[in-house]
């Protein structure tokens, strides 16, 4: 990436929300500094979500000398909707790109997306995000799966639903008001799907880019069941809080999820205590499902686990 202009009006910022991971923010940092084929200037922009501020010496560092611009905020308000609607705020880009502080992106991630953005005439575009696991560990399919983020259609293809850890937007188009990002789901998660679904819902174009891959770091602990399970449990429980949140609400769909989610209970639960009780691999999978039909049974917001700090 070759020094920008002093002065050169900046197109793109890319927001990194953080938490206590400032060796996966250093990475994820260096391979945004990386970017090839960007020939438009851009930023980075780090929110600190953590009170004692530990990306704050990680940003400074890789600011030094950067061609870049690298800025830092601390927001000290827990919870991720916080530091989403801060980025926001303080974005000067046209475009507004969102990357996890745990994840790697391609060398061509940026012009990949804001190729896609003008070629499909877009308000956003979101795109893979692919799983790092760690050194030696033996992943299953399910793992893999659950880890793997691929809409598999064609890029170009528009979307209604996705999530936002890989994601790339036209700020003036796809954010209304001062928090876009519901605070009272920083805690508990699922304040992008909100979002990417009420953006949709007014009329948003999203389309899918393949070629924007990222990698997403997953640590060993995310990887036991006890974690996958509860993530099964609030991912559905988000599928149909989503439903009831958005407006105008999506009742009948909620209603549907809710059946579907007392069949998955009835269908996947006898055998997966069956499985478990011979110790055969095969229980984790199907217990999530089970698991699943009670997230979308007991969606209210009173019941939502907390999976973010």
């Amino acid at each position: 990436m070759r020094p920008h202009p002093a002065g050169l009006m900046i197109e793109t910022t890319i927001v990194i929300p953080s938490y206590r991971r400032p060796d996966d923010l250093a990475h994820a940092i260096a391979s945004v500094l990386a970017q090839e084929g960007v020939d438009t200037p851009y930023e980075i922009l780090v929110v600190d979500n953590d009170p004692d501020g530990s990306a704050a010496p990680v940003a400074e560092r890789m600011a030094a000398g950067s061609a870049v611009p690298i800025r830092y905020v601390r927001d000290e308000r827990r919870g991720i909707s916080h530091a989403r609607n801060t980025g926001v705020a303080l974005a000067t880009g046209r475009y507004l790109a969102f990357l996890d502080d745990d994840e790697v992106v391609d060398p061509h991630w940026l012009a990949h997306f804001l190729d896609a953005l003008r070629r499909f005439e877009a308000d956003a575009v979101v795109g893979p995000v692919l799983p790092l696991f760690p050194d030696g560990a033996e992943i299953d399919a399910y793992r893999r799966r659950v880890y793997t983020r691929d809409a598999q259609v064609p890029s170009g293809t528009p979307l209604l639903r996705w999530n936002i850890g890989n994601s790339i937007f036209d700020k003036a188009r796809c954010f209304v008001g001062p928090e876009p990002f519901l605070p009272r789901l920083g805690r508990t998660g699922g304040e992008d799907t909100v979002f990417l679904r009420q953006m949709t819902r007014r009329g948003c174009k999203m389309v899918w880019c393949g070629e924007a891959v990222v990698w997403e770091t997953v640590p060993a602990d995310r990887l036991e069941p006890n974690y996958l399970l509860r993530r099964a449990f609030r991912g559905a429980q988000t599928t149909t809080f989503v439903c009831t949140t958005v407006r105008p609400r999506e009742l009948g769909r909620a209603l549907r999820l809710m059946a579907g989610g007392l069949v998955q209970v009835v269908l996947y639960g006898p055998p997966a205590l069956a499985l478990k009780a011979f110790n055969d691999k095969r229980w984790l999978p199907f217990m999530a499902k089970a698991v699943g039909g009670l997230g979308k049974l007991f969606w209210h917001p009173s019941l939502h686990l907390r999976m973010y700090q």
